[in-house]
């Protein structure tokens, strides 16, 4: 009787269990039909960390569900996207530009709701879009490099929900403040004519009002450095390509290693050709050295690539070959890259690498924006200006000292 017994127990719990298989089975075909009625698991993608343990797409996995896929809203579609200035754009394909456009739109209109996609892409097609939409828009500021998606039972994401740094409440104050932060370093660079003076200009402000410090808030934005003036690699960057895209000229923001570390630079074109610029460094150089320098300024991929390698999706953008406007050939001597001693391998901050005495003094630009520009006004491989005081770097007078931060 105790076998017979069990027998039907064991015989009822398999009938359930298959019922129960058969009608999960039917919620994941109608799910893969139409999204209806889908599991949707909302988890956070991890990407390389850029410079920093707070690097983009951070987050702790959660879980939600959806009863019904709501029609895609707010798309984007009618946006339209100059490629040389945002050329990340260009790198995708249409389903991905689809998704870049709503991505941005949502995130202007500070959108906290996940969103269902006009496009289902991959996770790995996804990774790339997002990464497109920051890395060519630093005037999203408020926008975290942390997001969640949702997908079906196919791994399609079907769902993307956005998160932000600033709260919306204080959105309005912190645009005012970027904007302005913004306007004076355009107002100082506008007074100049040539594109080189103007890139140098904006380089130093934004040295000026930055300090390197891992552990800044909102870090992987242009607000940390221009706002709050405490950021890492992502910040400078940022900071530098907004400004310089204010002014007209165009410049990216690259990712990528640093001596084996995740980080962030720019490329700049003056007069036509492209060149590599990494505020980071120098500052760091500089802040280190008590006085600006510019060894990291408009370097050849050769050049920067003693310590620099970009990543997969920045070496698609513009080689950099040209040293006409290099530093040291348009204003002459700085630390160079072979004076660097960095025996830990890691970002150039807190002291950790030391510098040898230049070979020749360090000569810093001390002409304004007046008639007397530098370019025209002394051989290309010859100092700009001599003015010394017992040998030491004269700091820029437009500047200030760097050895302040």
């Amino acid at each position: 009787m105790r076998k017979r017994g069990f027998k039907k127990f064991l015989k009822g719990v398999i009938i359930s269990f298959t019922i129960a298989l058969f009608i999960e089975g039917g919620l994941l075909i109608w799910g893969n039909i139409s999204y209806v009625k889908a599991s949707i698991s909302m988890l956070s993608r991890p990407e390389v960390a850029v410079d920093s343990s707070k690097g983009p797409m951070e987050g702790e996995q959660t879980l939600a569900t959806t009863d019904e896929l709501e029609d895609p809203e707010n798309t984007g579609s009618e946006l339209s996207f100059d490629a040389t200035t945002y050329p990340y754009r260009e790198l995708l394909n249409e389903r991905e530009q689809a998704v870049y456009n709503q991505v941005y739109s949502n995130a202007l209109d500070y959108n906290t709701e996940a969103f269902t996609l006009t496009e289902t892409l991959t996770s790995d097609e996804l990774i790339e879009t997002m990464n497109c939409v920051y890395n060519d828009h630093p005037e999203l500021f408020w926008l975290n490099t942390s997001y969640q998606y949702g997908y079906n039972s196919s791994n399609e994401i079907v769902k993307v929900q956005l998160s932000y740094g600033i709260s919306k409440s204080n959105l309005d104050s912190a645009k005012t403040a970027y904007n302005n932060a913004i306007e004076n370093i355009v107002s100082g660079a506008s007074s100049y004519e040539s594109e080189i003076e103007i890139e140098l200009y904006v380089h130093d402000a934004i040295c000026e009002l930055a300090t390197y410090n891992s552990n800044a808030e909102l870090n992987q934005s242009a607000y940390s450095a221009l706002v709050n003036g405490s950021t890492v690699c992502a910040g400078y960057a940022r900071a530098f390509q907004n400004v310089c895209q204010e002014l007209g000229l165009t410049c990216y923001y690259l990712t990528g290693t640093a001596d084996g570390g995740d980080h962030a630079w720019n490329i700049i074109s003056i007069d036509g050709n492209f060149y590599n610029v990494d505020l980071t460094w120098d500052d760091s150089i500089s802040e280190s050295y008590g006085s600006s320098v510019y060894t990291y300024f408009n370097l050849t991929d050769s050049e920067i690539g003693v310590d620099h390698t970009r990543s997969t999706l920045s070496a698609n953008l513009p080689a950099c070959t040209s040293t006409e406007m290099s530093y040291t050939n348009v204003y002459g001597a700085t630390i160079e890259i072979d004076d660097i001693d960095n025996q830990s391998g890691s970002q150039l901050t807190d002291g950790n690498f030391t510098i040898q005495a230049p070979p020749e003094p360090i000569i810093d630009w001390h002409d304004g924006p007046s008639g007397n520009n530098p370019i025209n006004s002394a051989p290309s491989n010859e100092p700009i200006n001599n003015e010394m005081e017992n040998n030491v770097p004269m700091n820029r007078n437009d500047m200030g000292n760097k050895g302040g931060h």
